[in-house]
């Protein structure tokens, strides 16, 4: 996670802090099982989200004013207005807010303002919400305000917890009755907040030796995001001097790498005398810590991609890659890996060419595109480096269209899946950008035809990294994937959906008045009817009975008895292992749907009689004919019938169909 001058996303693809050597690239990893599924080898998402709030919170120095904040927040119902300056951890003492008030629980979730798209969230009891303007602009904060109303209310009625984080500067556009909810957090110190990074990283320095180091100035201007990133970087120091060297000495490699090398990289680009050393530089930089001869060989694809003319000496005559290497300030290591001989130039390398090259942004991702795509040239973690490293700059310049465009092409391919989960994942952690992505998902679901990788990949991207954040959004996409692939796609898209709603009974219930929404529109080939038919679970008693009634009254109406015959069946079955009271509930809910139509009720009485007929092996439980004899009484009554004997039971072939 990081504090960025206001930002820890709070289910950040990111890691934690980096402490080994070379570039911190964390990534979810997949496997691809048979061709043809996407599976994820992580942990369950929530809990990884849980636990990523649980490493901000031992590192986190709450700032001045906070208890302020923490003691209002903690009545329910309370909504708390944070400002800041810049750089004070604005949004990370939000985070910490609301994290620090809860338990165990899911019900942490964020609020946008750009995802117009979605019907506004439900609040229940207990849930804690995020609502971060901080970078909104002055007419996006005032037409925010109406929304912050809305959650005001609610929030108040419905006993949740809301923590806004204010824009800074536009205090004067804040509504006066707005003005009683603020609470303000100033700059925490910057020494303590270092040295409680380093001491989680495995370096204890006390705050007064950190003020009395190279990183003195720092400490006093660094804004909280630049303080974890320095952390990272003394760890990565330390880690790539071996067993030399000391605190004095890693402190400095991360200051000089933590500053402004622009202009250092300006004047080296500026002092290469030609193309193909650029090209190396900038390649060497990209595919930093990939095998020498692999970026040897990516160096001369380079410049085909840019039509650079070929070098037509014979190639003895040419320097070596040693050469070429050394006179970049980049070095091989022992086992043949380039690195950069300065901590984390590599960076300020690809900046330099994605700022002040424009123009051939598109052919670095034609490049990239080649490269990733290069059978057997990079390993899977070079590879996925590559992914990060361009994505990065593509995000820092906004240049978002050929990251879709490359994901898009990337799932199509079986083995690069991966790779186009890390563009997607990287996007909706972005601050700025989150939205777009968002956004961009939600208008590849609506689109028909789409290849079944996308499908695959888009399915667990939904699921793992935006339900953590924003689950209403993540339904609402696995939601239109699994109408899009109901009938013959991959089932990816479905699991995904009912993964996310049996956690969660709220969500459950938004997806249950989602179809039926789908089903009032009457199609006999409604995608929603499988839905809803796949979903129904005569298990989860904590469902309202009402709301199943609704979904089973729409599938009534609009499908054939062949199509939901099977999950009548199973609900049955699922009658003869549960409580008399809870069979009775169960019977009713069928019933109840069939809303006293003659023929629907005739349709569930003929399910009935050819499950109560079939083999029944299962003892200690009551039978089928019992459970059976039972539905029918009850659709007897439905219909004014009196129940004909004891066992109410009666001949199929006695009933008007």
């Amino acid at each position: 996670m990081t504090d960025g001058g206001d930002g820890t996303w709070i289910g950040e693809a990111q890691g934690p802090t980096h402490t080994g050597p070379g570039d911190q690239h964390n990534h979810f990893h997949y496997l691809i099982a048979g061709a043809d599924r996407l599976v994820r080898t992580g942990s369950d998402p929530r809990r990884m989200a849980r636990e990523q709030r649980r490493w901000l919170s031992q590192r986190f120095v709450p700032p001045p004013g906070y208890g302020v904040a923490a003691e209002r927040l903690e009545n329910a119902g309370t909504t708390v207005l944070l400002s800041g300056p810049p750089g004070s951890g604005r949004r990370t003492a939000a985070v910490m807010l609301l994290h620090r008030l809860g338990g165990d629980d899911d019900r942490f979730r964020e609020v946008s303002l750009t995802d117009k798209r979605d019907d506004m969230t439900e609040l229940a009891s207990g849930d804690r919400l995020l609502f971060d303007l901080s970078g909104a602009s002055e007419q996006e904060y005032l037409d925010a305000q109406p929304l912050l109303s809305a959650y005001w209310d609610t929030v108040e009625r419905r006993g949740a917890r809301l923590v806004v984080v204010l824009p800074y500067g536009h205090e004067q556009l804040l509504r006066p009755d707005f003005r009683q909810l603020m609470a303000t957090i100033e700059r925490p110190r910057g020494d303590v907040v270092l040295a409680r990074h380093l001491v989680h990283a495995g370096i204890g320095i006390p705050p007064a030796d950190l003020r009395a180091s190279v990183l003195a100035e720092l400490l006093e201007r660094s804004a909280m995001r630049e303080l974890q990133r320095l952390a990272a970087l003394v760890a990565q120091a330390r880690s790539g001097g071996g067993a030399g060297g000391d605190f004095e000495s890693w402190a400095k490699q991360a200051a000089e790498a933590l500053s402004d090398r622009s202009k250092e990289v300006a004047e080296q680009v500026a002092a290469l005398g030609e193309g193909r050393q650029r090209a190396l530089l900038l390649t060497a930089a990209m595919l930093n810590g990939a095998p020498a001869d692999v970026v040897f060989r990516q160096a001369d694809d380079l410049l085909v991609t840019l039509r650079h003319p070929p070098d037509e000496r014979p190639r003895l005559d040419r320097t070596d890659l040693t050469e070429r290497l050394n006179a970049l300030r980049v070095e091989v290591d022992r086992d043949g890996r380039v690195r950069f001989d300065s901590l984390a130039y590599d960076a300020a390398v690809r900046s330099h060419f994605w700022t002040y090259y424009p123009d051939l942004r598109e052919s670095f991702r034609n490049w990239v595109g080649d490269t990733v795509r290069g059978q057997g040239l990079l390993g899977p973690d070079d590879r996925r480096n590559l992914v990060a490293r361009f994505t990065e700059q593509s995000l820092r310049v906004a240049t978002l269209g050929p990251l879709y465009t490359l994901a898009d092409q990337w799932a199509a391919e079986t083995r690069l899946m991966p790779e186009a989960m890390e563009v997607l994942a990287r996007g909706l952690a972005h601050e700025r950008f989150g939205s777009a992505f968002r956004a961009r998902i939600y208008d590849w679901s609506v689109t028909s035809g789409l290849h079944p990788n996308l499908v695959r990949v888009l399915a667990r991207i939904c699921l793992d990294v935006m339900a953590p954040t924003h689950p209403d959004q993540a339904l609402v996409r696995l939601h239109h994937l699994a109408r899009g692939t109901a009938e013959s796609g991959p089932p990816d898209a479905r699991e995904a959906l009912f993964e996310l709603v049996r956690r969660d009974p709220r969500l459950y219930a938004k997806l249950l008045a989602r179809l039926w929404d789908g089903l009032e529109a009457g199609r006999p080939d409604s995608p929603d009817a499988g839905l809803f038919l796949e979903l129904a679970d005569p298990s989860l008693s904590w469902v309202p009975a009402a709301a199943m009634v609704r979904g089973w009254r729409g599938v009534l109406a609009v499908a054939p008895a062949q199509r939901w015959g099977p999950t009548v069946e199973r609900w049955l079955s699922a009658m003869r292992s549960v409580a008399p009271q809870e069979r009775e509930r169960l019977m009713g809910v069928l019933v109840d749907a069939a809303d006293g139509w003659a023929d629907r009720l005739s349709r569930l009485y003929l399910v009935a009689h050819d499950w109560a007929n079939a083999p029944d092996r299962t003892e200690g439980q009551p039978s089928r004919a019992e459970v059976a004899a039972r539905f029918w009484q009850k659709i007897d009554l439905a219909q004014g019938i009196e129940p004909i004997g004891a066992s109410g039971a009666r001949r199929t072939e006695e009933r008007t169909p």
